[in-house]
């Protein structure tokens, strides 16, 4: 076994006699990271175990010989990682991984997955941060194509996974329905939620303190729509409410982030066990 190092896709080899039918190497923003079955929720194709990080990634398609099997292509590269320390995050194989298409269309965006539900196979593990995935399927025409991913995370995606799962702490941010889910802070305790199935959360929704009563019952009425918008988006990241416990706090303009305005909402998010 190789020393615990970041393991390139160049240094994985190709599988004998296969023919190379698509080679990237690129940056990407909001790559899949998948590490539970694929499900539909809201329309949106998800999984309890998904986060969505800017990073760089290495990929590679393999059609591979007549006569192999989409196991011997999955097996092939399954032990390559594994012996070189990548710890395993999740696996599948036939119709536990959900549809095929899911994976093809909504994952992968290659066409060319999309095949037979009960010939594929799906792994993902990971090691010194950068993710390792392998999708292995038989087509309805009978070839079988085998997809190597190496995905490694931009620093500040994995410095805010972990400085959230380690953290004790809570998140403030500012709620403004344009801006909420687009927050850098956000998308790093939904990308913890996901890493971390173990993990539970508190969500409380604050205001400052109301003039009038008339004020109070527009604030409460404007809160609980937040709350709807934010566990909206929420479930759409595959977050499932059995995780979350939301509250709606009026009067806590105290407690609020630096530089919040007096008439504002605000959230706070506490991670729980």
């Amino acid at each position: 076994m190789t020393p615990l190092q970041f393991i390139h896709g160049s240094e994985l080899p190709p599988y004998p006699n296969a023919n190379p039918q698509l080679s990237v190497e690129e940056d990407r923003q909001n790559h899949p990271v998948i590490t539970s079955r694929m499900k539909r929720v809201n329309g949106v194709v998800t999984s309890d175990g998904a986060q969505w990080l800017d990073g760089h990634l290495n990929r590679t398609l393999y059609l591979l010989p007549s006569g192999h099997s989409s196991s011997q292509g999955y097996d092939f590269y399954v032990n390559k990682l594994r012996d070189l320390g990548v710890e395993t995050l999740f696996q599948c194989r036939s119709f536990s991984c959900g549809a095929s298409n899911f994976w093809a269309n909504d994952i992968f965006n290659i066409s060319t997955l999309y095949g037979q539900d009960k010939e594929q196979a799906f792994y993902i593990g990971k090691k010194q941060g950068g993710y390792y995935s392998v999708y292995s399927v038989r087509r309805g025409n009978g070839r079988i194509y085998t997809l190597v991913d190496v995905f490694e995370p931009h620093k500040y995606e994995a410095e805010r996974v972990n400085e959230l799962q380690q953290s004790s702490g809570t998140i403030k941010l500012l709620i403004e329905r344009s801006g909420l889910t687009k927050s850098p802070d956000l998308k790093s305790f939904v990308a913890a939620m996901s890493s971390d199935t173990a993990m539970n959360a508190l969500l409380i929704i604050h205001s400052s303190v109301p003039d009038t009563l008339a004020e109070l019952d527009a604030w409460q009425e404007k809160m609980e729509e937040l709350k709807n918008v934010i566990k909206k988006h929420l479930n759409d990241q595959g977050i499932n409410d059995s995780r979350l416990r939301f509250n709606v706090s009026v009067g806590t303009y105290g407690d609020a982030p630096e530089q919040t305005p007096v008439q504002s909402f605000w959230l706070e998010v506490v991670p729980l066990s």
